[in-house]
Parts: C-alpha cells; sequence; structure tokens
C-alpha cells in the first residue's frame, strides 16, 4: 500500500493511519512530513518542490538520501527513481532520546 501526501502537510487524522498501514510513502520534502514518516520506520520517497527559492526541501532530501534513509526525486525524475529504487535498500532512521533535551531543560530550570 502506498501513501501519497499531495498536500502541504500530513492529515492529522488521516495521514496518520494511512502512514502507519502503508508500505511505501511518497510526500513532499518537508522537515516535518519526512521526519514523520521517517520516525515511524516507513520508507520515503521525498519529491522535492524545485520551484521553490531558497530551497530547503532540496537540502533536506539530499542529506537524507546521501544518508541512505530516503530516495528523492523531483516531479521530472519521479517516474524514473520510482521505477529503480530498492526500498528495502533504505537505513533505519535512528530514533531520537528524548530525555536529553528534558535533562537540558531541567538542569537550567532547577539551576
Amino acid at each position: 500500500k502506498i501513501y501519497r501526501d499531495i498536500s502541504s502537510g500530513i492529515n492529522a487524522e488521516y495521514g496518520q493511519s494511512e502512514i502507519e498501514s502503508a508500505d511505501l510513502v511518497i510526500a513532499h520534502a518537508g522537515g516535518g512530513t519526512a521526519l514523520e514518516v521517517l520516525r515511524k520506520g516507513k520508507p520515503l520517497l521525498c519529491v522535492i518542490n524545485d520551484e521553490l527559492m531558497d530551497n530547503h526541501q532540496t537540502e533536506l532530501a539530499e542529506e537524507l538520501s546521501r544518508a541512505g534513509h530516503v530516495f528523492s526525486a523531483t516531479p521530472g525524475t519521479l517516474a524514473e527513481v520510482f521505477r529503480e529504487a530498492e526500498f528495502e535498500r533504505l537505513k533505519p532512521f535512528p530514533s531520537v532520546d528524548q530525555s536529553v533535551f528534558r535533562d537540558f531543560i531541567t538542569g537550567v530550570a532547577c539551576s
């Protein structure tokens, strides 16, 4: 099952359950969307909006792709990348240790 995000973000109610049941997610390369999908452990094909000025999507998608966590494409290369991508070779995204931030804030607040 493929979940494709055609909006500017993941719908809080519909998108979450769809992502959890998806075998693959195709979404824009926004930071929030990419991190949310990767934290759920789903393979991700990021589609970069190559018409944005000062394009943070390109930088993020290229870095995540270089690290082996996603495949990235533009609208013009999407079909080719989708055909050639070996999604089973993607590396899992590292989990976040949320206690580090909590402990830092606690240390600052209680000092």
